[in-house]
């Protein structure tokens, strides 16, 4: 029996290259990721020196046009048409180079009429451009009518063009012409995508970079790190040190970052799986889209792996994950055998994946501990806030004088039972204190900073006995609002109506408008 040849055919060109991912600005990301390689390429071989590596963006929304160029080694002119044309024939080595299956390249091919890769190998006179023919591609692909072969189509929608090129000069550069996806054009969108995504270091606005640097320093880490450049700013990853939310367009401090904390997590033979920090704060709740670096960010060779929730699937409960986004924080994968897949979305499945899910599962389980532990804890002060609240409201009217005998037992009962609840809420502060003491929670010498400003603006008592609250505000005789001096000039009938008065407004409104009305009441009858 006679057996056809295997054949490949073009759809495979659409699964590879323009159906790959969601985002598009997934390209930029490939690109940039392809220039890493060689820039590590070039300083081993001591092309250059580290530091002196540009990655450079250009992005024209007017031309549409967009270019990637990096100063790395470029491509020998023997190897443009192996390297450049074929598909999932890259040289690279799994597990240690950043890309290493050969398509990444290939995914401007979607949203542009014309791919050009130009490039010069240090040492040699030529610059080689290969030119990819982008709107054919996608007329073959969409011919229903016509069966061709992958490798017939390559060669239909490929040229390569040599030109005469200083021979000391060494680049590779990615042009894409004619852009078709406006969101590939806009400038402000590309920036904050790549300051999360791309290889680059924190901002120097961050306090905390400088630990985390002292940690990796003390751990033997490396991160990987790259000058790059979008239109000619150079881009950082913007971690800051408040957190907002919006305000009218504008932004407002809703809380501050205080701290950060560490995570490192070995194999049996004391190699790195994973480390990672994480930032402490009021933990009050989700930051807001506002805050561009929100959430705890899943990273290889520092090139980020998936999107800003990626990490949320490491609680284990699904009304846990919100969690996720009540941090600034990184985990980087070190391991070799933690692989990326061909979306860049996770790792590929294997052992190593298996563990790495299992020991970040737990850590995460940590994290969602600090946040419970700093909500019991802010609840329970709040309650012992509230109550000591309500004492000195009750001082104040025992030296201001109160509206009616109504309003005086009314607090009084009021602080009755809320000195019940601050009871239950002293004896939750001090579980909550002692959990963290025993797991030495790194929330210990920030506790603090977990209660809103707001809530402590009055005096604290310490150690106080009840009974003494009780009684100290209990006086003999009931000192009303209308015995203060600038009553004077009223008689008894007449401050006894104004009490009234009081009385039937502290009746009807609640205190938050009672109150300003009748001291608005107030001012105008003393004037």
């Amino acid at each position: 029996m006679a057996y056809d040849n295997p054949q490949i055919g073009k759809d495979i060109i659409e699964s590879l290259t323009l159906g790959m991912y969601e985002d598009c600005r997934f390209i930029y990301r490939e690109y940039i990721q392809n220039a890493a390689d060689q820039v590590d390429k070039a300083i081993d071989s001591n092309l250059l020196r580290k530091g002196e590596e540009q990655i450079m963006v250009v992005i024209d929304p007017v031309k549409r046009k967009i270019i990637i160029e990096d100063n790395a080694t470029g491509i020998a002119k023997d190897n443009v048409v192996p390297i450049l044309r074929n598909i999932a024939f890259s040289t690279k080595k799994r597990g240690i180079d950043k890309g290493f299956r050969g398509i990444g390249r290939l995914g401007g091919l979607g949203y542009c009429s014309t791919l050009k890769f130009e490039t010069s190998y240090c040492g040699e006179n030529v610059k080689s451009t290969m030119v990819w023919d982008a709107e054919l591609l996608k007329n073959i692909i969409n011919d229903r009518d016509t069966r061709q072969e992958a490798v017939e189509v390559l060669k239909e929608v490929t040229k390569t063009e040599f030109s005469k090129e200083k021979s000391d000069t060494h680049y590779f550069r990615v042009v894409l012409e004619e852009v078709s996806d406006d969101d590939l054009l806009d400038i402000t969108s590309v920036r904050n995508y790549l300051s999360m995504v791309a290889p680059v270091e924190i901002s120097s606005g961050f306090l905390y970079r400088t630990q985390i640097n002292q940690f990796m320093k003390e751990n033997k880490l490396v991160n990987d790190v790259y000058n790059i450049y979008i239109n000619q700013d150079q881009i950082f990853k913007p971690y800051t040190t408040s957190i907002y939310e919006d305000n009218h367009g504008g932004k407002k401090k809703v809380d501050d970052i205080f701290g950060i904390d560490f995570l490192i997590r070995k194999d049996s033979e004391g190699k790195i799986i994973y480390w990672g920090w994480y930032s402490l704060s009021g933990l009050r709740g989700q930051m807001k889209p506002k805050n561009l670096a929100r959430g705890i960010r899943l990273r290889k060779e520092n090139i980020q792996i998936g999107d800003e929730e990626i990490c949320k699937k490491f609680f284990t409960k699904t009304e846990d994950q919100r969690f996720s986004f009540y941090f600034f924080g990184e985990i980087h994968a070190i391991s070799q055998d933690l692989i990326p897949n061909s979306r860049r979305d996770y790792f590929g499945e294997s052992s190593m994946c298996k563990t790495f899910e299992k020991l970040i599962k737990e850590d995460f389980l940590s994290l969602r501990e600090l946040c419970y532990d700093a909500s019991k804890y802010r609840n329970a002060q709040t309650t012992i806030n509230k109550t000591e609240e309500i004492r000195q409201t009750i001082e104040k009217k025992n030296q201001e004088g109160f509206t009616s005998n109504k309003e005086k037992e009314d607090l009084h009962k009021k602080l009755e039972e809320q000195q019940k609840k601050e009871f239950d809420a002293k004896k939750q502060l001090e579980r909550v204190q002692k959990k963290m003491e025993e797991s030495n929670s790194p929330l210990l010498s920030h506790l603090e900073n977990i209660i809103p400003q707001s809530e402590v603006q009055f005096n604290q008592k310490t150690e106080r006995d009840q009974s003494q609250d009780i009684i100290s505000t209990q006086p003999k005789r009931i000192k009303f609002r209308t015995d203060s001096p600038k009553y004077s000039r009223f008689n008894k009938g007449e401050k006894k109506l104004i009490g009234r008065i009081y009385e039937s407004i502290k009746s009807y409104l609640p205190d938050a408008m009672s109150e300003p009305l009748i001291t608005k009441i107030e001012d105008d009858l003393i004037k």
